[in-house]
């Protein structure tokens, strides 16, 4: 989430601050500025946003101040740098502590009482360990759980079987390996943490865009009773999305490859696609298409001017037909968009 780009300062004197200047007539005063806040509250005075959270800091004082020290709160080595960035990896409520030394004249210190608080963050949420989600959530794809290598961080999830996520994510049909669990702990006889899940909540991108790195995917809906398909939000290059090539570097058509978990044999390169009829629906803008040679209906993806069908030398764009009118040249659908185009077999 990107940050506030307002610097809030916080009133000087007001906590406990001790002046140290020697000068009585020259008192040295020093107080904190932050950015990079997803919030600021200006009545409690607390920097807010989700973990990991990253933020900067600044002396406001005395321009005899000249040398600082920082203490962040949360156990981490104190900076001498003068304004120094900190990343605040956990979710927690964190107090601030700058010292600045004017030479001859003293020293002055100023804490701010619970100035960054971190919060976790919600099911679908991009993290790098545990402790960054929040209540009954998992950070799943963590660096060697066995994830595609596209999972350079973890996706904050769990399993959805009834396909309740909550507000900001979606339940998908797809599988994720198992978290980091030590021996040890008490989620280690947790089977359904150890043995990963095949339902996952994933943010929501239907009318939102995804976190750097991530892109907005097609997948099948997950959950009891589930039908239809989501719009979640998956890294870039963790599996081709409804319509691109699966075929791999053997020529294998890898279903594993696809969202929709089919790699239907399409074309020279394969194509992701789904068995579907009049009551099992396409994604979004797809057609359910009866094609010459197959017994069984497949989904195929719309194109136009803006979307050729380039991914695939032998696939090219064909008109909608209905089913039954035997016309040569265009593309069967079973349901779909009669004034649309598909790419199909050429």
């Amino acid at each position: 989430m990107s940050g506030c780009h307002q610097r809030a300062f916080v009133a000087a004197g007001t906590d406990g601050g001790t002046d140290g200047g020697a000068d009585a007539q020259t008192p040295l005063t020093l107080d904190i500025s932050v950015t990079g806040c997803a919030t600021f509250d200006f009545t409690t005075l607390t920097c807010s946003g989700p973990a990991p959270l990253t933020v900067s800091f600044a002396p406001i004082g005395s321009a005899a101040l000249t040398a600082f020290v920082w203490t962040f709160g949360d156990g981490t080595p104190s900076s001498k740098d003068p304004a120094p960035t900190h990343v605040y990896a956990v979710p927690g409520t964190y107090d601030v502590n700058v010292t600045g030394d004017a030479g001859k004249l003293g020293t002055v210190s100023r804490t701010r009482t619970g100035l960054i608080s971190v919060l976790p963050v919600g099911a679908g949420a991009v993290c790098d360990v545990d402790s960054q989600c929040g209540p009954g959530l998992r950070c799943f794809c963590q660096t060697g759980t066995g994830c595609p290598p596209a999972f350079t961080r973890g996706i904050c999830t769990t399993a959805c079987a009834t396909g309740f996520c909550g507000a900001g994510a979606v339940c998908a049909d797809y599988a994720l390996p198992a978290p980091a669990v030590d021996a040890g702990s008490a989620d280690a006889g947790d089977a359904a943490i150890t043995a990963g899940v095949t339902t996952a909540c994933l943010a929501d991108c239907s009318n939102a865009s995804c976190a750097p790195g991530f892109v907005c995917q097609r997948l099948p809906a997950g959950g009891q009773g589930a039908a239809g398909w989501i719009q979640g939000c998956l890294p870039l290059g963790a599996a081709n999305d409804f319509g691109a090539s699966c075929r791999n570097a053997n020529g294998t058509l890898d279903d594993g490859a696809c969202t929709t978990g089919l790699c239907a044999d399409l074309g020279a390169l394969g194509m992701c696609s789904a068995v579907c009829d009049q009551t099992t629906p396409c994604p979004a803008g797809g057609a359910c298409a009866r094609l010459p040679g197959s017994a069984t209906p497949l989904c195929l993806p719309s194109c136009s001017a803006t979307a050729p069908c380039a991914r695939d030398p032998t696939i090219g764009c064909a008109a909608a037909t209905a089913a039954d009118a035997g016309i040569d040249g265009g593309v069967p659908i079973i349901s779909g968009a009669l004034n649309a185009s598909y790419c199909m077999p050429e």
